[in-house]
């Protein structure tokens, strides 16, 4: 018998194996229906053909300028690791193409339904190779800061493909089913060898639970493989990325309704909140409302501090 769906979502999660069962890959598929279905018994989805060839191209060569120009900071770059994959971290601010992707359908109706309808957008990265690497990737659970006793999904992952997803240029080694093993198999990460390498087009996507055993192949033709994550969390985790924090206000202004609460700006019961001098709807009681900042924090004998900070924009 099922297990009870949890309050916030209509996921419902699916039996408990008796061992560490690896499933088969999931067909790709274009109905996001079954592509829910997919995530509710195997942990995992392929959704095709969802980005078209332009909308790839365009995006893949603004995620090579991006990482050009960001080489070009010199010491002000970030500190990537000696690794050859190489991951841009927060596209909030880069550009509203990449924005664009977490206000995709697809992207609302699978997250919604793993999370919740007040899901937060946790990251925005790009992924990429720069050559070829050695070994897969540790295998790990992106649910792992939860304990694993926990039977639902807290973490949801989504990459949006940009280049064929192969075993040869480092495709994902997944364990479809493994949300459903018993405990003390959710806690130590199985060999590498057992799992499955998914293989892709560019324009997919590729989808999967938080609790879902992965990792990241080697690349052994050093081809660039690059996807755009859209990492996504329920409303109670802490996010990846501090978008309230690091996000320029002007990215604020201009977004939705909706992407300003999935970047964390709506309350979820008493969390959330942004407290300083008056507002015009100042939340006084509980529940979920929309965040605004004030212009101003208030100090130690109400000294006013300023909070706003943009870019200024042409």
């Amino acid at each position: 018998m099922d297990k009870p769906s949890t309050k916030q979502t209509r996921y419902q999660q699916d039996v408990e194996f008796d061992g560490p069962l690896v499933l088969p890959l999931p067909k790709a598929t274009r109905d996001l229906n079954q592509a829910q279905e997919d995530l509710r018994t195997h942990g995992c989805c392929i959704v095709s053909e969802v980005l078209d060839k332009h909308t790839v191209s365009d995006l893949s060569a603004r995620i090579d300028r991006q990482f050009a120009a960001e080489v070009a900071l010199g010491e002000q770059c970030p500190d990537r690791g000696a690794s050859n994959k190489i991951v841009i971290p927060n596209l909030v601010n880069k550009g509203k193409h990449y924005l664009d992707l977490v206000e995709r359908h697809e992207t609302e109706a699978l997250a919604e339904f793993l999370l919740g309808k007040d899901f937060l957008l946790s990251s925005l990265t790009a992924h990429m190779f720069l050559g070829t690497t050695p070994a897969i990737e540790l295998i790990h659970r992106d649910q792992g800061q939860i304990p694993a006793s926990v039977e639902f999904p807290a973490i949801f992952n989504l990459f949006y493909t940009l280049d064929d997803f192969t075993p040869q240029r480092g495709s994902t080694v997944v364990f479809p089913g493994s949300h459903r093993w018993p405990l003390k198999h959710r806690v130590h990460p199985p060999k590498a060898e057992l799992g499955h390498q998914v293989n892709l087009a560019a324009g997919s996507l590729f989808a999967f639970d938080g609790r879902l055993w992965h990792g990241t192949g080697a690349n052994q033709e050093g081809h660039r493989r690059r996807a755009i994550s859209i990492f996504c969390c329920a409303p109670w985790v802490r996010q990846q990325e501090n978008a309230a924090a690091a996000t320029s206000h002007d990215i604020f202004d201009a977004a939705s309704a909706k992407l300003r609460a999935r970047l964390g700006l709506k309350t979820y019961g008493t969390l959330g909140n942004i407290n300083g001098t008056r507002i015009e709807h100042q939340r006084i009681a509980f529940g979920n409302v929309d965040v605004a900042f004030p212009n101003e924090l208030i100090g130690e004998n109400a000294e006013l501090i300023p909070l706003r900070q943009s870019r200024k924009l042409d």
